[in-house]
């Protein structure tokens, strides 16, 4: 069943299953990471996308990540990423990338006991990189919020052939009640 829920100029489209909420206006627990996921991402520094990724297992978040150069390293925003300043076109070229992706960043900030069993979300579909960084860190499923880009089935089908389960929340644009557009940092 789904839910479409009008605030604002927003519309916001997510799987909804009301057996499962007490309250059906209250968020839903993928509703409530992803956002905070995208909250995260308002602390990227990549200038080509923002990123955000939140690991939790028994509903409590472990470690938080957002895609941005390394600590002491020259943020891409202020032009110091070659990839930024290339023709290189999305989802290429990413050896030439001094941004540590979202996921990675999490993985990082977070032991294995930490990560066993746990859900990663993120604001959009790991790139492949990310995926075999996740199926050999104990994470057991990703909760993206869609972000497919083209080839993105190859890293599907790596993370379910890991054992890892993934779902892509399609419609899923983050909570109209956080309007995360108009953020500063």
């Amino acid at each position: 069943m789904f839910r479409a829920a009008a605030w604002g100029r927003f519309l916001v489209r997510t799987s909804w299953d009301p057996s499962s909420v007490a309250h059906p206006d209250r968020q839903s627990w993928d509703e409530y990471f992803l956002d905070l996921a995208r909250a995260a991402s308002t602390r990227a520094t990549c200038v080509r996308r923002k990123h955000g990724a939140v690991i939790v297992r028994s509903r409590r978040i472990v470690a938080t990540g957002y895609n941005g150069a390394p600590s002491g390293y020259p943020h891409c925003a202020d032009g110091a990423c070659p990839r930024a300043r290339s023709d290189a076109p999305q989802g290429h070229d990413y050896e030439s990338c001094t941004a540590i992706h979202a996921e990675a960043n999490a993985l990082l900030f977070s032991s294995p006991e930490e990560r066993d069993g746990a859900t990663l979300y993120c604001t959009g579909a790991p790139c492949f990189g990310c995926a075999k960084l996740i199926a050999n860190s104990g994470i057991a499923e990703v909760v993206a919020s869609g972000g497919r880009y083209d080839g993105w089935e190859h890293v599907r089908d790596f993370l379910r052939a890991c054992g890892v389960r993934i779902r892509l929340l399609d419609g899923f644009e983050g909570s109209p009640a956080l309007d995360l557009a108009s953020a500063t940092g």
